[in-house]
């Protein structure tokens, strides 16, 4: 090597000394033959060490060297981004000196235990290494997954941006936040609306600057996800806009034929956009709450199947921060008395959603027969305090609401709907038994503790001789009357799900589901009258009838004897139902999809029971019911035999457009022979002694037709249609049904029935 150096720096011979060499006469041939020896070729000229990448390098372009650079990164060819063995990049040039091996060591203890899915709650591995590197005076971990994610920090930035450009001017999003809080948010309580609007001006109040050149980075974990939340709080509001105020959102659609329905999934999937890349590592409340509206929002377009996996999800986000247990509860920021009080706030908050996901993860369990994410033998965290809400979370604690001074809030109604669901963990236990148990005391013991529920209802809740005192309360007046609709049908959807696993071995059981059944049917039909179009897509509106009319029609047709005192009412209830699904189809998908069901299954209802006249339909039931006769008519009540009559309700929710006009009471008898005529009790429809009931599984109508794609086709291949009020007589031959169903079915049995060779 030192020869070699010690060459390239002599100086070659200069083309003047060449000339005189060759031109001198007293040069020999053998000098010649020396000076051609030693001569040495001119030096390489000295090569710059190449920094860019091979692309950059290739186009004579500025690079980041990132890897991959933007260069690369703009003109998709990430994977020909590369690099000269030995040239530095850009993330070898952000680590300063000293500081590589401890970079390393965070990489490969913290972040990389969360990459592997530990937990960061309570006392896991990655909980465990947080307090080494504490210990060991490490810094925190970098803001979104260290330094193995730093290349992809300007690929973040500008996915985020341009999923945010997606939100619309200022002025329509606060109206559209009026819109949610004013129509949908009582329904679950997910949000409180002062924290949100602080939030969002909070977010509104960001630099651009900011989101142009640092991205989410420089926000705070819960600002940096607020958008996504954001996006589903204004998707549900499109949903739910007033009769009258649609001309003004008009605007915001971009395509002709455009509807709201289609530029509020635009808006729902921005959101998950922005949850999706943002990942989970820095999981926040608001994290939780962008989930659960999410799965509130396919719930309510219909799309059952994936809101049961949104709440799957929000159930894994909320127990990735601890929400799952009292223990891990959050600490307040410093011993000062404001941030006490309002990191107890916090942790109500944390408590109150977390309860709303229990409610709904058991009662999608028993809806749809699936396996809930939630395992109910481990204690689960403390309920919120039932306390009204505060006006300054630094200066108010806690304090327990008084009932008889204080008015009801949508808590209040959250807490109630927990305690109803209650009973629902003992059902999914006694299913563990089979439909045979050993005996029927359990059975018998939970169905009490839903009558107890039924008697323990708050009087501002109650249907029947309701107290009304709070009903013009402004907090109260947007939702306190309809919940009087839908919190007992809760209850009686318990007696149904407890009963029917036992309805093809137990008489008590078929005779006690009916009941629920047909109760059912008609909360739901006084329910159905006081809404306007724009709410038929109400997910309660279908389940509550569709497993109620199936259930109810099912045990008529395979016990047709038993229970003829309520057959007059069940079948004038199917026809209302149908005539419900009807109007609601073309907004409600779920209720389109069960046509074919209710078709097939209404012949053979119609042969259990016979073939009375058809009922009158609602919009002129409705014309002939006067207030007095409401008041005259006796109490309708699950707790004792089923009675026909209509209960001395509530007003019902006050309709803002109704296109069906729909009874505040059924003008019938308490007799249902007088209104409705029963079949024979010598029916020639019998069902065979060589049956063996104790095979067939369980009926999940809702399920079934979600998930086992559940059809009623007519023999000929004809495709069911509905008349104008009631459903149209059958066709020539059977109907069968159709689906992914097993052979130990309750489809599967009804199929096997022939009406014309009875």
């Amino acid at each position: 090597m030192a020869d070699d150096r010690r060459n390239s720096s002599e100086k070659p011979p200069s083309a003047r000394d060449g000339q005189n060499s060759s031109t001198s006469p007293t040069q020999t041939p053998a000098q010649l033959q020396n000076q051609t020896q030693d001569a040495r070729p001119p030096p390489k000229k000295r090569r710059r060490v190449v920094i860019s990448c091979t692309e950059c390098h290739r186009r004579k372009q500025k690079c980041d060297r990132d890897l991959p650079c933007a260069n690369c990164k703009s003109r998709n060819k990430q994977d020909a981004c590369k690099y000269e063995t030995g040239a530095p990049t850009a993330k070898d040039n952000r680590k300063p000196d000293g500081e590589g091996a401890r970079s390393t060591h965070v990489q490969s203890l913290s972040n990389a235990a969360a990459n592997w899915g530990y937990s960061q709650a309570g006392a896991s591995t990655l909980g465990l290494m947080r307090k080494i590197e504490s210990a060991n005076g490490d810094g925190q971990l970098s803001h979104l997954g260290g330094a193995a994610h730093v290349e992809d920090q300007f690929a973040t930035k500008e996915r985020y941006k341009s999923l945010i450009r997606q939100l619309p001017a200022k002025g329509y999003i606060e109206k559209l936040i009026d819109v949610y809080f004013h129509e949908f948010n009582h329904q679950y309580y997910a949000l409180e609306e002062d924290l949100f609007k602080d939030q969002f001006a909070e977010w509104s109040n960001i630099p651009f600057s900011v989101l142009s050149n640092s991205g989410p980075q420089a926000l705070s974990p819960d600002l940096r996800v607020f958008p996504a939340l954001l996006f589903q709080v204004l998707a549900t509001a499109l949903l739910t806009l007033p009769e009258g105020s649609q001309d003004f959102y008009d605007h915001l659609k971009y395509a002709g034929n455009m509807t709201f329905e289609d530029l509020a999934a635009d808006y729902s999937e921005s959101g998950v956009g922005i949850l999706s890349l943002l990942g989970k590592r820095q999981i926040t409340l608001t994290t939780v709450q962008a989930d659960f509206l999410r799965a509130a929002f396919l719930k309510y377009m219909a799309k059952v199947t994936e809101s049961w996996h949104a709440i799957g999800s929000a159930i894994r986000d909320a127990q990735e921060i601890g929400m799952h247990r009292d223990s891990l509860d959050p600490s307040p920021a410093s011993d000062d008395t404001g941030d006490m009080l309002e990191n107890m706030w916090l942790i109500q908050r944390r408590r109150k959603l977390y309860m709303v996901l229990m409610t709904w993860d058991i009662h999608c369990a028993l809806v749809l027969g699936r396996p809930g994410s939630i395992d109910w033998r481990i204690l689960p965290p403390s309920l919120p305090i039932d306390a009204p809400p505060p006006k300054d979370r630094r200066k108010t604690p806690i304090a327990p609401r008084d009932d008889e001074r204080d008015p009801p809030t949508p808590l209040t109604k959250s807490i109630w709907a927990f305690k109803l669901v209650g009973p629902m963990r003992e059902i999914l236990e006694l299913e563990h038994d089979g439909p045979c148990p050993k005996d029927y005391s359990k059975v018998d013991r939970v169905h009490q503790i839903c009558m107890e529920l039924d008697e323990a209802t708050p009087a501002y809740f109650r249907l029947e001789n309701p107290d009304t005192k709070w009903d013009g309360n402004p907090l109260c007046s947007s939702w306190l009357q309809s919940v009087r609709f839908y919190l007992p049908q809760m209850n009686l959807f318990n007696l149904m799900a407890l009963h029917r696993p036992y309805i093809f071995n137990r008489q008590k059981s078929r005779t006690e589901a009916l009941k629920a059944s047909i109760e059912m049917l008609h909360r739901q039909m006084l329910t159905f009258q006081g809404l306007d179009a724009g709410s038929w897509r109400n997910f309660s509106l279908f389940f509550g009838s569709f497993d109620a009319v199936v259930l109810m029609a099912s045990i008529y047709i395979l016990f047709p004897k038993e229970n003829l005192d309520m057959a007059g009412s069940a079948m004038q209830h199917f026809h209302w139902t149908t005539e419900r699904f009807e109007a609601m189809q073309e907004r409600n998908p779920l209720a389109k999809a069960a046509k074919g069901v209710l078709q097939a299954i209404f012949n053979k209802f119609k042969k259990a029971v016979g073939n009375p006249a058809p009922p009158a339909s609602l919009s002129s039931l409705a014309s002939q019911t006067t207030p007095a006769s409401t008041a005259d008519n006796s109490s309708l009540s699950g707790r004792g035999s089923v009675s026909t009559a209509t209960a001395a309700t509530a007003d019902t929710p006050v309709s803002k457009s109704s296109t069906v006009a729909t009874p505040t009471s059924l003008p019938i008898a308490s007799d249902a022979a007088s209104a409705y005529p029963l079949p024979s009790s010598t029916s020639d429809w019998n069902i065979p002694n060589t049956w063996d009931f104790t095979s067939i599984a369980p009926l999940f109508p809702m399920g079934d037709l979600i998930y086992h794609d559940l059809n009623g086709i007519p023999d000929d291949g004809s495709l069911p249609a509905w008349g104008a009020a009631t459903p149209p007589p059958p066709v020539a031959g059977t109907t069968s049904f159709e689906g992914d169903f097993g052979n130990d079915s309750v489809w599967n049995l009804l199929n096997q029935y022939d009406p014309s060779s009875v």
